[in-house]
């Protein structure tokens, strides 16, 4: 009689490892009707996989088999009726096809849960890359960062329909409002204007050693670009970095690419690239499918007010912001605990030490941080979250993505207290299904840095009012759809890990953390905040995804 229940197994092309067996025969033995009970445990073991993977794995072994058993014995008590009451049966597949989902809330770390993925046009889908991601790579990886950019915003500009390459216009019939765009390699006896698509750089200097030279370039080739400054008027109101992608307008003449307008390529709103592009749940990170994120999106109603607190600078050497967080915490447990609290670094005052005494004072923050957070036993119950985000000056390499703090170097604050997550840098969280990120970064200045142009403001002479820089520097790094859009030399990337930084479909909400003012912007569906220094005024955003309710707040001087 064994044997033929685990037939029911084997005639579906399901094997079970020796002790996944032996569990399901204890658990079929201790059933009224085993014979009935071993056809729905298999429906189930294959739901199991079908939410979690999109397909079945036909080795099953014991953990798979515990986790649905158990499953089905809970929603049998849920139900208060028989395993096999129709009840008990529904609760049970909403369970497993759940049972990883939690509370609706994932951080995933960027450096282990994050798979690269290219675009095959053969296809027209996007894959994970083969091999996936190194600590070490070859050279060859530096040239592919920018060649996968490339590929990922040239993918995204033909999205809308707006633009057609050239090869492809040849003797077509172009609809009302398409352009034809041509290729960096195709300029040269092109005659005539041209629109080409390409990496703005730096361009080595000439022989005497004076000027700024700039050239835009794609995979295969190439140009030196001259502008005119009596031309710039009309585009310099626009924020273009070294290293980022543009749209030309002008002609070859003299192996050089004359421009007359420069564009940055405008980011498309997620809803479009989620419907036009096919793009699989997994590209944010983690392995859900879009079966788990129908399910998360179902469940949005019932948890609509689930709410996000991020602060940047969070000095804990610094009395004043300690008493500010105090308040905070309390303030919180009073009321309503949020989701989660996002504090991004820098977590010391002056740069960390590897020294003695360097390390004594970093952990003395945290320890000072514990005893404060021994206190919130609402937001313990409540299943909050406290999300350490590393900053520039903080312990640890100098490159990015940056990896979490360690818990020596944290007092062992994540072991102790309930809800602590040594996240990296930049850090995604996935609520239900609205995508996170939250990356500390001074950026804002790194992009004043290296303008190609000065930025100035349309039809106005002199600096641009800081309401304009604030939503050029938004706009810039969304149509970018990167995090850190400047040359390798000033982000130094993992060449390996650039995908971590790319915002690509466009996420939900983008939280830079740095040491300038906050502020905040909506462009293209998404939410973009830069958080300004805690240390300095107690400022923070409150943030609820589901409503896409963003708050500026602060913490008042506990003396004022």
């Amino acid at each position: 009689m064994q044997r033929a229940w685990l037939r029911e197994f084997n005639a579906l092309g399901l094997q079970l490892r020796p002790q996944a067996a032996k569990l399901v025969v204890q658990f079929l033995q201790s059933c009224d009707d085993p014979q009935q009970m071993v056809e729905v445990l298999v429906e189930h073991t294959k739901a199991y996989f079908r939410s979690r993977q999109g397909a079945v794995d036909p080795i099953i072994d014991q953990e798979v088999i515990k986790s649905v058993i158990d499953c089905m014995q809970k929603a049998s008590e849920e139900a208060g009726a028989d395993a096999m009451d129709p009840a008990s049966l529904e609760v049970a597949r909403q369970g497993v096809d759940t049972m990883d989902l939690g509370d609706g809330v994932q951080v995933y770390n960027v450096l282990t849960d994050m798979k690269p993925f290219e675009f095959r046009r053969a296809t027209k889908e996007w894959m994970p890359m083969q091999g996936g991601a190194r600590l070490f790579p070859g050279v060859s990886s530096k040239v592919k960062i920018y060649a996968d950019r490339y590929h990922i915003l040239w993918q995204r500009l033909l999205l809308t329909g707006n633009w057609v390459p050239e090869v492809e216009a040849i003797g077509a019939t172009l609809l009302p409002g398409q352009r034809v765009i041509t290729p960096v390699e195709s300029l040269v006896g092109n005659l005539g204007h041209k629109i080409t698509f390409g990496l703005i750089s730096r361009a080595p200097q000439d022989e005497s050693g004076q000027g700024r030279r700039w050239m835009i370039e794609d995979i295969h080739k190439s140009y030196p670009l001259e502008f005119n400054e009596s031309e710039t008027a009309a585009w310099d109101h626009q924020l273009v970095t070294d290293g980022s992608f543009v749209i030309a307008e002008g002609e070859m003449k003299l192996d050089r690419f004359h421009v007359h307008r420069l564009d940055v390529p405008e980011a498309v709103p997620r809803s479009v690239s989620m419907d036009r592009d096919d793009m699989p749940a997994a590209v944010f990170g983690g392995d859900v499918t879009e079966e788990q994120v129908h399910m998360l999106r179902q469940a949005e109603e019932n948890n609509a007010d689930g709410m996000y607190v991020v602060l940047s600078e969070v000095h804990l050497d610094n009395v004043q912001v300690l008493e500010r967080l105090s308040d905070l915490f309390q303030g919180y447990e009073e009321s309503t605990p949020p989701a989660a609290y996002i504090f991004m670094g820098n977590f010391y005052s002056s740069p960390f030490l590897p020294t003695q005494e360097g390390v004594r004072n970093y952990r003395e923050g945290f320890e000072r941080l514990k005893l404060m957070m021994r206190h919130v036993p609402n937001h313990v119950e409540r299943g909050t979250r406290f999300i350490f985000v590393p900053g520039p000056r903080d312990p640890g390499a100098q490159m990015l993505p940056r990896t979490p703090l360690t818990n020596h170097l944290t007092s062992d604050i994540a072991k102790e207290i309930p809800g602590v997550v040594l996240a990296t840098n930049p850090c995604r969280v996935r609520h239900f299904s609205r995508e996170l990120v939250f990356f500390r970064h001074d950026i804002l200045k790194a992009l004043r840095r290296h303008e190609v142009f000065p930025l100035r403001e349309a039809d106005q002479e002199g600096a641009p009012s800081q309401e304009h820089v604030q939503s050029e520097v938004a706009r810039l790094v969304l149509d970018q759809a990167h995090l850190a859009p400047l040359p390798l030399q000033e982000s130094n990337i993992m060449w390996d890990f650039d995908h971590t930084l790319r915002l690509y479909p466009l996420p939900s909400a983008v939280f830079i953390g740095g040491v300038s003012r906050g502020f905040a912007r909506e462009y293209k569906e998404s939410n973009f905040c830069s958080v300004g220094p805690f240390n300095r005024d107690g400022s923070f955003y409150s943030y609820v995804p589901i409503k896409q309710q963003l708050d500026s707040c602060d913490v008042p001087d506990r003396q004022s």
